[in-house]
Order: structure tokens, then sequence, then C-alpha cells
């Protein structure tokens, strides 16, 4: 038996419905949709690091596996990407405050109050004087200009730079205009799947840039544009930034399936402002296999997640 568009929709709305009306903490609903929901009890920050999780679950992730790679990390701060109905079942299981949509990619989960802004800004606030712009976001995957280059489709560098200005550049400047609109001077930290490598990575010797050598025997390399522009208005790339090296850590994020075509790349980030507020503490990789850091069994997404910590 199936059930039609109309019965479905009803029975999405009543989910939410029960969501709201069983929680006796605050909630809200934003003009665009999205649902700004306190399980975190207002909570208010004590410590002296603040963990941060960049995580494209995999649309087809099942919630146990999401889980279990939370209960191993605990983070204070959760970037989603894929979210979709899955985030607000993750953030009403753990206790976390939830800012997203059911039919959205991107939701941001806190164990501190969320101050929404729009769908991809908010502000967490850690107490009453200190809080966090904090920015999730979830970039256009195709056309992928890594995918172009191995099938040929791209083949100079200046193509692959205007293609994916083509694909992302209006987005990111987007993003660009509303972080330096932001006038206070609290700490920023910018996480989330770009669909984009870095320019970081794509240098002499790296294997991508050895892999698609031209017939000139001129290695192929990128100076791809969203990270140079996050650069240049002084956002520091945390893995980068601890390990500069991308010949001894190439520190890939895709794919964690490891198909004979696949083109590896770092397409997950951790960027962030503030230097005079936080600090660099660690940064690792969660996956499947030995290319991550944390290696957990039932690790379900194509993308390795991403655990930046920081000290206040």
């Amino acid at each position: 038996m199936t059930l039609s568009k109309l019965t479905f929709k009803i029975i999405n709305i009543c989910i939410i419905f029960l969501f709201l009306t069983s929680c006796d903490k605050g909630h809200e609903i934003s003009d665009s949709g999205y649902l700004n929901l306190s399980f975190c009890s207002n909570n208010e920050y004590a410590g002296e690091y603040i963990s941060v999780l960049t995580f494209n679950r995999l649309n087809e992730t099942s919630i146990n596996s999401v889980s279990e790679v939370l209960e191993k990390l605990s983070p204070d701060i959760i970037g989603l990407q894929e979210s979709y109905d899955l985030g607000l079942q993750i953030a009403d299981r753990f206790g976390y405050c939830f800012y997203g949509s059911k039919d959205a990619s991107t939701s941001i989960l806190s164990k501190y109050p969320i101050e929404d802004i729009n769908e991809s800004y908010c502000k967490i606030h850690l107490n009453d004087s200190l809080y966090i712009n904090f920015f999730n976001i979830h970039l256009p995957a195709y056309p992928y200009q890594p995918y172009d280059i191995r099938d040929t489709l791209i083949t100079t560098p200046n193509q692959a730079l205007h293609q994916a200005e083509q694909t992302r550049g209006t987005q990111v400047n987007l993003l660009l205009e509303l972080i330096n609109s932001i006038e206070n001077n609290m700490p920023m930290i910018l996480v989330g799947d770009f669909n984009e490598p870095s320019h970081l990575d794509w240098v002499m010797g790296s294997e991508n840039a050895q892999s698609f050598q031209d017939n000139n025997a001129n290695q192929f390399i990128v100076d791809w544009p969203t990270s140079n522009k996050l650069l240049n208005i002084n956002f520091i790339d945390v893995y980068r930034a601890l390990f500069p090296d991308p010949l001894l850590f190439p520190g890939y994020t895709w794919s964690t399936m490891n198909t004979l075509q696949e083109v590896h790349d770092r397409i997950d980030f951790v960027y962030y402002q503030g230097k005079d507020i936080i600090n660099l503490h660690s940064i690792v990789l969660i996956g499947p296999d030995s290319s991550s850091d944390v290696i957990m069994d039932n690790y379900q997404s194509d993308h390795r997640s991403v655990l930046a910590t920081f000290k206040l």
C-alpha cells in the first residue's frame, strides 16, 4: 500500500508539531521555515576547550551510525550537511540546541544556545559575554571540477578556475558579503562541505598535481578560488595551519570509497578568525579506515568528518 503525497505532508507536519508541543523548552520558527529548538537547556560554557565538528553524514546514513560518531566525539558544536529530517532527531536524542529544516541540507547543532541569523549563519552563545559567529555551508557539488579534470573535460588550470567560479562563485561571494558586514569582534568559525579543493593542496608534487600532469610534463596545479577568497579575508584553514605540508599530510576527506577512478581530495573544512580569543589546539579526521585519525567501524558516510578543538 502506498500513501499519497498529501498524507505524507500531513504526517510530516504532525511530527514537527509533536516535537514542538512535547518539548517544554523554547522554540521558534523563522520566516524561512527553519526551526530553532532549545534542547540544550540554555547551557553556559564553563570549560577551557571547545570542539567543532563538520560532518556530511550522507543522506542514506542511519541514525545509529551518526549516533556512534557523536557518542565517540561529543562535539560542542556541529555543522551538519545532508541533515534533512535526521538532524532534528539527532538533536533531540543528544540534547543539542538545533537550527535547521527537514527540507534543507545544512543544520547547526550546539550544546549552547543558538541565535539564528539566516540559514547558514548563527551566533552560538557560550555565556553572557562571549559568543561565536558560526557558519555552516554546503556548496554545489556539480559539476565537480576534479572529476572533469580526470575525464579530460577540463584540460588547463585556468579552465578549472573558471568552472569552479561558475559553479560556486555566486554563493561564495554572498557569504563573503555577509561575513564582511559583521561588525562585532567575536570569533568566527566557518565549516562545511565546500565541494572544492584548496589551493593549499594542489601544489607541486602533490598527488593530484602529478596524476593529472599534462602532455608537456607540467603538473596540474590549480589555484582554487574559494580557499583563496577566504584566506584573503584572514580566515585560517585549521587543518593546514596545524599540518602545513600537503605532501606529508594530504588530509583527504573525499572520499571514503576507494574505487579505482576516485579522485581523493580535501573538501570538508574548518576555518576560523579571532586568534585573540580562540586558538587552535587540535584537529582530527573521522572515518572508517586508516586514512582517518579516529576509526569508526560503522561509519557509513562517503565523507570523512573533521573535528577541530579550540582553546579559549
